[in-house]
């Protein structure tokens, strides 16, 4: 990953982006380079839960079944994502942060009858879509004020400066948006009230 690669960090969108796909959306950046990025909104629950999609798939679910799935993105918006915590549930997982796990595929996750919410205190997020930049596409978007870089601090302890990893899993979505604007130092109110490109927002 090149120094100028915001993979790994997470993107606050300011409240003057009115794209109704991104309205004070914060979202995981999985891969940004030259060629464009790819990233998973964290805070955009839908109404579907985790065992209704199991269900629709033949599969069966042993977690909470209160557990909703989130919408990634506006991209390919039946494609499945989980981030977990638990490498042993998919030996294909995917670290894509110290102790954050990425899978693609329901299946191995459901057969090791984990509990999202319970006695193992593991965590989970169900996911489906992405969002997705061409090539130049989110730097320009970032140059305009429309999106504010959060850095994931992935060193031992609490976090010193942006979020932790851990944060991805635990943060309650409905809290997601503030909660990374503070980390960045940042008043969530007075960022309301800024034009789009003014100095509070940049």
């Amino acid at each position: 990953m090149d120094s100028t690669s915001l993979g790994g960090h997470l993107l606050c969108a300011v409240p003057q982006l009115l794209d109704p796909n991104f309205r004070r959306s914060v979202v995981l950046l999985l891969e940004h380079n030259e060629e464009g990025a790819l990233g998973l909104v964290l805070n955009n629950p839908l109404p579907n839960t985790v065992a209704d999609v199991a269900r629709g798939l033949d599969l069966s679910w042993e977690g909470d079944e209160d557990e909703t799935v989130r919408l990634g993105g506006p991209v390919e918006p039946m494609r499945g994502w989980i981030l977990h915590d638990q490498p042993d549930w998919d030996p294909t997982a995917e670290e894509v942060l110290p102790g954050v796990w990425l899978t693609t595929s329901l299946e191995p996750v459901t057969r090791a009858g984990h509990r999202a919410v319970g006695g193992d205190h593991s965590r989970v997020l169900f996911l489906l879509g992405y969002a997705g930049w061409a090539g130049s596409q989110l730097e320009g978007e970032i140059a305009a004020g429309s999106w504010l870089p959060v850095p994931i601090d992935t060193s031992d302890g609490p976090a010193r400066y942006g979020v932790s990893p851990r944060w991805v899993l635990e943060q309650e979505p409905e809290d997601m948006w503030t909660s990374a604007l503070r980390a960045l130092g940042v008043d969530p109110g007075r960022l309301a009230r800024a034009k789009l490109g003014s100095d509070a927002i940049q």
